[in-house]
């Protein structure tokens, strides 16, 4: 791992401390060193000389002196930064308590690696015209400084990288300080590029490694968890402090390090080996036979097979893009080199990225979008190609529908249900439209449920309306509402539209947590079917988990739509000023008009502040507040606590009983392809039976290791409820038909509080329902489910998808409703960003309270992380320039002809279904409906490949269709000016 941080104090202490050694005597063999392209050019090499060091320090470097020149004459300089490089614990192990002086040398030759790449972001700071601008110099000066234990006197190899603040041009131009936000963004990378490179190394020297390919951590494989652990004390102390005090994150738990930092204790680097030696213990003989296993092996050149360093580049690329648009370059490579430490080096995946680039399938961002930084901005070409079909779907869907119901019918309706005023202009908008795809852009509270009620009843018989939702919950609270079928995104798209024709009108609520390629697959549904398309969202609201900000994309590309600012879900004043301020983004006003802001303490008490004021509550108000919170993580802590006070004051039973539940492992599509992902104890489910495997729709079969087959393949091994062995290959399944699961303990008792999980349409369960237990007899518990009021009785040994029910976090209740809210908003989580802020208090009615550590940092938290998406268009700067009205003079004739076939496919479409139903009801083989039937699934196919092969047209289309006069930038090749853009094929 690196560390970064700011050094504080003056040049002469800092010098004591790096030179000296501060809280135990240094060793000959803890070697200094110059480094950096700045020192070579110096003539500064070897080992580091104090005078030079604190003169560096200083910021003097020959005759010019860097700093700020202050009121009172006076210069000010900020000396620099250290970026601390730590060695796996197995690592400092093996190097220092075993004497493998081979390990420590790796170690060295690792930390150069990271080194050199984090020069290569070395920036500095000028002005031009006034403006500040950031120029890349990649050069650096710094002094390395290798130690061998920690401030708990443990065994730990670190080295210490004192990075002066100044850098200058290449060409030799005077020296300037440095600008470290890239090298910050970048020093993850940076320990990527350490670890890969040194466990490489480390299985050239013989030793095994076993390692995570999610985290891209190692440790040697045969040095046991145990002693890890035993010669841990320091990292335990920051665990147990970032455990209790609810701090999640390398940012987080640094604070726990300051925090937990004690009393120096002065000892000799030779009494430190003495007593790592006797520490050992039981341990001696088994840490021996690892260092001479190694070298009987030898040492030996381990070679990169260039298949094993593709799979790794792509996995990178892939896997990046699963979650966001676009990405940093740094974070690709980072993420191909986690998934195969010790296979691939930055030397062996960096090539690929390049060749990637060349090829035009990865272009450069240069505008801002989301929230992170992108000093070197990527997205691909086909995440790229996937948004701008998103501008065509939006074009073929131009006066291509009928409206719903007359202006006059609907303005009626809008009268006899008290609609407002902007509410009936929407409905008017939505109703009257012959645009088949059509957004409702609401703010949230706005009565976008109501509207949909009062379109329904102005509907004719002829129209069907289907309330549809990312999650299962919110589908089902919109089709309650407005008296309409209810299915989620996820089914309709697994059905590919079956069922669904021209008469149909989608209502899809909550759109903002649409992806980009569930979006797409719903307009195509839409334009396959004719069906309309209705989209409800707040852009302020809790994003997708999964790339893109769809529903926000398509309103910058020509979405029409209508728009509702103004809450009738809050019913109080201060309630719609805290609410109005959160859209605003000025949060510190919108806290204020909160009922309740309680901070000064740590999580951990916080949250137990908040079960007591919670817990003081009556039944009913019990039941009408909702404690949220931003993660299961956080979720899983507070449930805990909740079931302990309830059972202190005799609302549950004494009794628990203990029971095994499922919890979602959180692997995403990449990972589950992948066998290396997969780990012992995991829970697999098929969602359809495959005889051939010998595996069956909805049944367990547990993860008991990775073998190899006869051809050397890495395989997952699946054990069934009869220990049946199976060999799986998970890259031959698809992903939507796989569920990996956790398995997790419970205990529940009668009067607790229980949450479905999981959809579960056996059990006419949805996902996030919540139920109190009436009765628990063995393992069946009788539920009284608070949505329909249903009493049900259910096999929790067969049925495991649920958990305690009292914390919910925000994202799964997005489209509730409550009378008041708790939140518990821990600063150290990633998941403290506006929108989450603004989704957990918009879910309230009357009143917020609101549990954190500090409230001015939650106020900088709020300000800095929106939470905001990125976007490959918005990055590239083509936002305009690919709208809808952006692109109509260059496709209008293209979209003309895609519009006639659309409809003929849609006529074929028909053809076939009615056939098909008449062929069901009078089966005739051989007879004329069967073969017009034939015939029409024949055209409709033959239009279907034809249309979809026009929506990604070839090169030569795309030439034609894409602006050419897009400013070309120096020493880049734009995606506009490459001839092999998005808009061609993949070659």
């Amino acid at each position: 791992m690196i560390h970064p941080r700011r050094l504080k104090g003056t040049p002469t202490n800092l010098t004591r401390y790096y030179m000296v050694g501060d809280y135990y005597t240094k060793g000959a063999d803890e070697h200094s060193q110059w480094g950096g392209s700045i020192a070579a050019e110096l003539g500064l090499e070897g080992k580091v000389d104090p005078s030079t060091f604190q003169a560096l320090l200083d910021g003097k470097i020959g005759e010019q002196q860097l700093g700020r020149r202050r009121s009172e004459g006076k210069i000010q300089h900020h000396p620099g930064w250290d970026f601390a490089v730590n060695a796996p614990k197995s690592v400092s192990i093996m190097a220092l308590v075993a004497g493998d002086e081979r390990v420590i040398a790796a170690h060295e030759k690792a930390v150069s690696m990271a080194l050199s790449y984090l020069e290569e972001h070395a920036t500095l700071r000028h002005r031009v015209d006034g403006n500040i601008v950031h120029e890349t110099a990649g050069r650096l000066i710094y002094a390395r400084f290798t130690e061998h234990a920690s401030r708990e006197l443990d065994p730990h190899l670190h080295t210490h990288v004192v990075v002066m603040n100044m850098t200058n041009r290449a060409d030799g131009t005077s020296m300037s300080s440095l600008e470290t936000r890239a090298m910050f963004s970048e020093q993850m990378v940076a320990g990527q590029v350490y670890r890969n490179d040194l466990a490489h190394r480390l299985k050239e020297l013989g030793y095994g490694i076993d390692y995570d390919p999610r985290k891209g951590l190692f440790e040697i494989g045969d040095v046991s968890k145990e002693l890890v652990k035993h010669m841990s004390q320091r990292a335990e102390k920051i665990e147990a402090h970032a455990r209790e005090n609810g701090l999640a994150g390398q940012a987080a738990r640094r604070m726990s390090f300051y925090q937990t930092r004690g009393p120096k204790e002065k000892l000799s680097l030779d009494a430190l080996h003495g007593r790592w030696s006797a520490r050992l213990d039981v341990h001696q003989d088994a840490i021996k036979g690892v260092k001479e296993a190694a070298e009987q092996k030898g040492e030996r050149r381990l070679g990169i097979e260039p298949a094993t360093a593709a799979r790794a580049m792509l996995f990178g690329l892939r896997q990046a893009e699963g979650r966001e648009a676009v990405n940093n370059l740094g974070k690709l490579l980072r993420i191909g080199l986690a998934s195969h430490v010790g296979e691939v080096r930055l030397e062996d995946i960096r090539p690929l990225a390049q060749a990637h680039e060349a090829r035009v399938k990865l272009l450069e961002t240069r505008h801002p979008t989301g929230d992170e930084i992108h000093t070197r901005g990527r997205t691909s070409r086909r995440t790229a190609r996937l948004e701008l079909a998103l501008s065509d779907q939006l074009a073929l869907a131009l006066n291509d529908a009928k409206p719903i119901a007359t202006d006059k019918k609907l303005q009626n309706l809008a009268d006899e249900n008290g609609l407002n005023a902007e509410q009936s202009a929407a409905l008017v908008t939505i109703g009257t439209t012959v645009d088949r795809v059509i957004g409702v852009h609401g703010v949230a509270g706005a009565g976008k449920s109501t509207l949909v009620r009062v379109l329904n009843a102005a509907a004719g018989p002829e129209t069907t309306l289907i309330a549809l939702a990312p999650t299962s919950s919110a589908a089902a609270n919109l089709g309650h509402s407005a008296g309409i079928e209810s299915r989620t995104v996820a089914s309709l798209i697994a059905g590919g539209g079956r069922n669904v024709d021209d008469r149909h009108v989608l209502i899809l609520d909550e759109a903002g947590q649409l992806g980009n390629r569930q979006a797409m697959r719903v307009l195509e549904i839409s334009r396959k079917t004719g069906a309309r398309l209705i989209l409800l969202g707040d852009n302020m609201q809790t994003g997708a988990i999964e790339q893109g900000k769809a529903f926000w994309l398509m309103q910058r590309l020509g979405l029409p739509k209508a728009e509702l600012t103004t809450s009738v879900r809050q019913e109080t004043r201060t309630m719609k000023g805290a609410v109005t301020q959160a859209r605003l983004e000025n949060y510190r006003a919108s806290l204020a008009s909160l009922d309740k802001v309680v901070s000064g303490d740590t999580a951990e008490k916080l949250a137990q502040a908040l079960i007591g004021e919670w817990t003081r509550l009556g039944t009913e108000s019990r039941a009408k507040t909702n404690i949220l919170v931003l993660e299961n993580a956080t979720r899983l802590i507070l449930n805990d606590k909740i079931r302990e006070a309830l059972k202190a004051e005799g609302a549950l039973a004494a009794q628990d009983s203990g029971f095994s539940i499922l919890t979602p492992s959180g692997m995403t599509d990449q990972e589950k392809r992948s066998p290396r992902f997969y780990t012992r104890g995991q829970i697999v489910i098929f969602s359809r039976d495959n005889i051939g495997l010998g595996v069956f729709l909805d049944r367990e079969y547990r993860v008991v290791g990775i073998a190899k087959d006869e051809k050397g393949r890495q395989r997952v091994r699946l054990s069934d409820e009869n220990d049946r062995m199976i060999l799986w290959d998970p890259r031959l399944s698809r992903t939507s038909q796989v569920h990996i699961f956790k398995e997790e303990q419970r205990d529940l008792a009668k009067g607790d509080r229980i949450q479905w999980r999981l959809v579960d349409h056996a059990l006419g369960i949805r996902n996030a329902d919540r139920g109190t237990v009436e009765k628990l007899t063995g393992h069946t518990a009788t539920i009284l489910w608070d949505r329909d009021g249903r009493l049900q009785e259910i096999d929790l040994t067969r049925h495991k998808n649920w958990d305690h029910g009292y914390a919910e976090t925000v994202y799964s209740a997005q489209s509730k409703t409550y009378d008041r809210v708790y939140v518990l908003a821990p600063v150290g989580s990633s998941l403290v960003t506006g929108k989450n802020y603004y989704t957990a208090i918009t879910r309230a009615r009357f009143g917020v309270k609101i549990w954190t550590e500090s409230a001015d940092r939650l106020i900088e938290k709020l300000e800095r992380n929106s939470g905001t998406k990125t976007s490959a268009l918005e990055g590239l700067g083509r936002l305009d320039k690919d709208s809808v009205k952006g692109r109509a003079v260059r496709h209008g004739q293209r979209w003309d002809e895609l519009r006639v076939l659309q409809q003929a496919n849609r006529e074929a479409r028909n053809m076939r279904t009615f056939d098909e139903r008449d062929r069901r009801s009078q089966p005739m083989p051989g007879s004329l409906a069967t073969s017009l039937a034939g015939r029409a699934q024949s055209v409709a196919q033959v239009l279907d490949r034809w249309l979809t092969t026009l929506l990604s047209k070839s090169e030569d289309q795309h030439r034609q269709g894409i602006d050419q006069s897009a400013p070309r930038q120096p020493d880049v090749k734009t995606p506009m000016q490459s001839r092999d853009h998005w808009g061609g094929h993949d070659r």
